[in-house]
């Protein structure tokens, strides 16, 4: 956002971040689900009790999304099917096995 000449929602949050210091996850499983975000966004929307719909998640363009941050992100705790990674299938193994 920044790079772009806009302000970041995120501002405040990452200097508590860096305050508090960081968890450091491995993430294992990168979805590719740009081309959902709209829906995404409505499904949260119907859960405005558990986000504000005029928060700061919802301040970032799309087109930004998109091209920034084009997927979700995943950390594999447990897994009883064979797996490899890093996975970019959420359901990999399990419909082998169903």
């Amino acid at each position: 956002m920044l790079d772009r000449g806009l302000e970041s929602p995120y501002g405040e949050w990452l200097k508590r971040w860096d305050e508090f210091g960081r968890n450091e996850r491995t993430l294992t499983t990168h979805i590719p689900c740009a081309d959902f975000y709209e829906i995404r966004d409505k499904a949260l929307i119907a859960h405005a009790t558990q986000i504000d719909p005029d928060g700061g998640w919802f301040r970032v363009p799309m087109e930004i999304q998109r091209e920034v941050w084009p997927t979700e992100e995943y950390e594999l705790a447990k897994s009883l099917v064979d797996t490899s990674l890093p996975e970019d299938d959420l359901f990999a193994g399990v419909r082998d096995n169903a």
